[in-house]
């Protein structure tokens, strides 16, 4: 059941240092072969050309202390390319073991010349940007199988063929989408962001309360701006997201990291 809006908070302040909280989840129903697994998912990042490097590296050192397994990118890196780039060359260090993957945000396409460009960009740096298409990682006599689709204002989601699979005990599938748009295909976990939060929550109404970006189709963004909800049998995570595009403030909406644990 999903709830109408995300719960307001005292927070006001501008998203040029990547000051972020944890916010740790536990999925308690997933197959016995991802027990002990812990997913980062980090999302809408959008460095700005006047975020320090120390400020990039001190974001990256938290990251790694949470020592994942698995680091889940949901898109929108930064505004401009090079500002992209600081934050990859900075998150070169971290090697989770099962590895790092990610989606495309709308960002991202406008940044960008091309999507295979930001692609050869995380290859290089151990990241893999999943672009309608999968991954699959052999685990512990289970199969984890990571998708990620195109992000919808400029490009072209697509979901056939990406899970395959059956759900099943022996396989988990998670869908990376920038946009919370319901998906046209079953997964067990779907990961999203763009809305950060909302970015502006007065006692419980922000943008997308009021219609902002109902022109998506299946757009759930009006009633899951953020927090965990489950709808048609999935499990949808939207996260508030760390930075914002444009307006570079939040009110009533801190900014965070979602660390998962399954099992």
């Amino acid at each position: 059941m999903l709830q109408r809006f995300s719960r307001p908070d005292l927070y006001l302040r501008r998203c040029d240092r990547l000051d972020c909280d944890v916010h740790q989840w536990r999925i308690e129903d997933a197959p016995a072969f991802m027990r002990g697994v812990k997913a980062l998912f980090v999302t809408d990042t959008h460095v700005r050309p006047d975020t320090p490097d120390g400020a990039i590296r001190a974001f990256v050192e938290k990251l790694a202390a949470l020592a994942p397994d698995i680091l889940l990118l949901g898109g929108d890196f930064a505004d401009k390319r090079e500002d992209a780039l600081r934050l990859l060359d900075a998150m070169d260090a971290l090697r989770p073991p099962l590895g790092a993957f990610a989606c495309l945000g709308n960002n991202d396409a406008e940044a960008w010349e091309s999507a295979h460009e930001l692609s050869r960009a995380m290859k290089r740096r151990g990241m893999k940007l999943l672009v309608n298409a999968a991954a699959r990682i052999e685990l512990n006599g289970g199969r984890l199988v990571i998708s990620g689709v195109d992000e919808r204002k400029y490009g072209a989601p697509q979901y056939t063929g990406l899970f395959p699979e059956m759900a099943s005990g022996s396989v988990y599938r998670i869908l990376l989408s920038h946009f919370p748009c319901m998906p046209e295909t079953s997964c067990d976990l779907m990961l999203s962001g763009h809305t950060h939060g909302g970015q502006f929550n007065l006692l419980g109404i922000t943008p997308f309360t009021v219609g902002f970006e109902r022109v998506f189709p299946r757009n759930m963004a009006a009633l899951a701006s953020a927090g965990l909800f489950e709808t048609d049998g999935m499990k949808l995570l939207v996260s508030k997201g760390v930075g914002a595009s444009r307006i570079p403030w939040r009110v009533g909406v801190r900014p965070e990291i979602d660390l998962i644990a399954f099992g």
